[in-house]
């Protein structure tokens, strides 16, 4: 049960953001192409699910400090001084990564979702 909780189990706010934004890519698709035709479902589900399956992508490779170095610079830029060099910087970061919770889950979970849904109608369909 603790992998499952670490894993989906995470604040509710969190799956309602990705779920508002998988649902305005969908409501956006369906307005450019049109509500008559399943197909324009389908691929409005599909297109909203592999953007924010992305976004959850996105937000892993960012933990795994991808983007370490463009925050270190635009910080070293403002000469806050609170960091004596990039090692320490990593250091610190790498500190608040182990305790933070994984909450690129919910955007995976969401697009996955999307994208089963969309995937399903597309192989059901008549």
């Amino acid at each position: 049960m603790s992998v499952i909780r670490k894993l989906f189990l995470h604040s509710p706010k969190s799956y309602i953001i990705a779920l508002s934004i998988a649902t305005v890519i969908a409501v956006i698709r369906l307005a450019t192409t049109g509500f008559d035709l399943l197909f324009y479902y389908i691929d409005a589900l599909t297109i909203a699910g592999a953007i924010v399956f992305l976004v959850g992508m996105l937000a892993v490779v960012s933990r795994f400090g991808a983007f370490d170095m463009f925050r270190y610079s635009f910080s070293s830029l403002r000469r806050s001084g609170k960091y004596k060099d990039y090692y320490e910087y990593e250091s610190k970061k790498q500190e608040t990564r182990t305790r933070t919770e994984l909450t690129f889950m919910c955007y995976f979970t969401v697009g996955a979702v999307f994208l089963i849904v969309g995937f399903s109608l597309y192989i059901f369909m008549p």
